[in-house]
């Protein structure tokens, strides 16, 4: 673990419950963070630093748990080491960076999984087995939002642009990579990319995206309008509208909003019929699921779809800068 946070603590947490996955050694900002870490999760140990974590032999995956700008470099110095890579999102804070981690995991032959969590949860399979037998028909519009509200803190990591800040960059990607997933669903295809991209929104005093919308075509003809938020709250909504009907998913991101959450479900609502809820259960929290999908796919390189695959990662950052330069 690469990160004391409150994201490493959600990991942390989570693994508890996994009888395969296991935290071994962290390293934080600095010796004294990394040692209350562990201490706090009862790890085996804390690394002074990123290179004595990296000589760890019983570190097989490292997780990349810091803020955005500096998932490169770590990401970069784990592959270097050989060891495989779980980032948190987004893998980098562009496309070029991203391309540039993943071009190192190729040569270097080391696992890299750019970390929406989401991705890899079984309510995905579901909600892509109604869509493709047709519960709604032929879909035309995705609406997809994920935003709340933390008050403006110039010096903090959703502000400040030295640290990655904006809604865009700590969730819009949430909202993009989803769209893109249904786009690829639609024509049998693991993912799709815009061909146009409409942006707005707000920057606050920072210069950060404190608000954003994207409205996004395919060639297929399926649009989505996108709205991310780190000072509103638009909520965690997503809605697929079809020709005979909609999906609702309250909280596709984040199971009920509780990050260690085992319950989650959506509703089909079809013309002229009963809704109908979907409720899926896993038997441990999210990041337990991922982490144990990282270790079956570890030889492979690459997560099976529908987690993010490389090309996937490099396409969705693409179209986050594009939504960037928009606002």
């Amino acid at each position: 673990m690469i990160g004391t946070g409150g994201i490493a603590a959600d990991f942390c947490e989570a693994l508890a419950a996994s009888p395969r996955c296991e935290v071994v050694n962290v390293t934080g900002t600095s010796a004294e963070k990394g040692r209350a870490f562990a201490q706090r999760f009862s790890l085996p140990r804390a690394s002074a630093d990123l290179n004595e974590l990296l000589s760890d032999a019983n570190v097989d995956v490292v997780y990349v748990a810091t803020p955005h700008p500096l998932h490169e470099a770590q990401a970069l110095a784990c592959i270097e080491m050989g060891k495989h890579v779980l980032c948190e999102k987004p893998l980098t804070i562009d496309a070029p960076s991203t391309e540039r981690v993943i071009q190192a995991a190729r040569q270097r032959k080391v696992f890299l999984l750019e970390g929406y969590m989401y991705r890899c949860h079984p309510l995905l399979g579901a909600l892509i087995e109604r869509v493709k037998r047709g519960d709604i028909g032929e879909l035309r519009h995705i609406k997809a939002d994920f935003g709340f509200r933390v008050e403006r803190d110039p010096k903090g990591r959703l502000f400040d642009l030295k640290l990655g800040g904006g809604g865009i960059l700590d969730v819009g990607g949430y909202c993009m990579s989803f769209a893109r997933l249904l786009a690829g669903v639609v024509t049998g295809q693991p993912f799709a990319e815009p061909v146009s991209i409409a942006a707005t929104g707000f920057r606050g005093p920072t210069g950060a995206d404190e608000i954003a919308t994207a409205l996004v075509g395919f060639a297929s003809g399926l649009t989505a309008t996108l709205t991310c938020a780190v000072h509103h709250r638009v909520g965690t909504e997503a809605v697929l509208y079809g020709e005979r009907g909609q999906i609702v998913l309250p909280d596709p991101w984040i199971p009920q909003g509780v990050r260690q959450s085992l319950e989650t479900s959506f509703t089909v609502k079809r013309e002229g019929q009963a809704d109908e809820t979907v409720s899926i259960r896993t038997d441990r929290p999210t990041y337990a699921v991922q982490a144990e999908l990282v270790a079956d796919a570890l030889q492979n390189l690459e997560a099976p779809w529908p987690a993010m695959s490389w090309a996937d990662s490099i396409g969705n950052m693409r179209a986050l800068d594009q939504w960037r330069a928009g606002v």
